[in-house]
């Protein structure tokens, strides 16, 4: 009898644990797109807007000295035949201190626009990820996973959030 009551006892226990353990597996996770919601949302666009505005002048004095390096080149290329040794070494000296300014004007201006954009993408992301989080709290959701960093999902079992976030993220 006694062995029995502790076989029963045993049993219930087991029976007790495997359901919470069952139950504290069986969580609600959502998963989101990040490629997906920066292409969507519209602060992006307007990042790419505010960064071509700021730089636009500088950018037009670049294309325009790499038009005038190409018509350098060109003339070169077209003229060599009929120059002299010091015309021909004239121009190949004026190409290249062209091409050394735009290397000096474009490497600097290139690494500026790096640092702005990322700047700006910051800004964006913290409010990507504010939004991810209202949208978990509301649909109390236990964990949210980045779609590129999942291997495998089921559709059945975990919710895309993304079109939730997007909605979020455009209405600030």
């Amino acid at each position: 009898m006694n062995k029995l009551f502790k076989n029963t006892a045993l049993v219930v226990l087991a029976t007790l644990t495997m359901g919470t353990s069952v139950q504290a597996l069986a969580h609600k996770v959502g998963i989101v797109d990040m490629q997906t919601i920066y292409a969507q949302v519209p602060q992006t666009a307007a990042i790419e807007n505010t960064l071509k505005g700021e730089f636009s002048e500088r950018r037009q004095e670049l294309e325009k000295l790499q038009g005038d390096i190409r018509f350098e080149i060109e003339k070169f290329q077209r003229e060599a035949p009929t120059m002299s040794e010091d015309q021909k070494k004239a121009l190949n000296d004026k190409i290249n201190n062209m091409q050394k300014q735009f290397a000096e004007k474009g490497r600097p201006l290139e690494q500026e626009i790096k640092q702005r954009q990322n700047q700006e993408l910051a800004k964006l992301q913290k409010t990507i990820i504010t939004a991810i989080e209202e949208v978990a709290k509301d649909g109390d959701y236990d964990e949210v996973k980045v779609k590129d960093g999942t291997i495998y999902f089921n559709p059945k079992e975990v919710t895309d959030l993304s079109g939730k976030v997007v909605e979020r993220v455009s209405k600030k």
